[in-house]
């Protein structure tokens, strides 16, 4: 077989021996830049998962205004807190209440 007949390296889905991959068509959007740019999937991240962690990928969509990114950072940061708050608190509650069972 001849040598120029064989695939090439990123014809066989391998990246080539340099180390680096191909980069995509730019025709074709990523997953990463499909989830920055979807206001649903970065609420549901901020407000359902992540908290406050989730703010660097707020500020990474560019779906959203300057002023939104700071209006929606500082609601999450106090959602966020009042969460944490919430759970000292019945953490908080319930070793009183087994403190007193055991001690009675």
């Amino acid at each position: 077989m001849d040598p120029r007949d064989r695939p090439t390296e990123t014809e066989r889905g391998r990246a080539p021996e340099s180390g680096h991959s191909p980069d995509p068509p730019a025709s074709v959007p990523t997953v990463r830049k499909q989830l920055l740019e979807n206001r649903t999937t970065i609420f549901a991240l901020l407000f359902g998962v992540t908290g406050f962690l989730g703010l660097p990928v707020l500020w990474l969509s560019p779906v959203f205004t300057r002023k939104e990114k700071w209006v929606w950072s500082v609601i999450v940061t106090v959602y966020t807190l009042l969460l944490i708050a919430v759970t000292v608190a019945v953490v908080w509650w319930s070793y009183t209440r087994i403190r007193d069972a055991l001690y009675f």
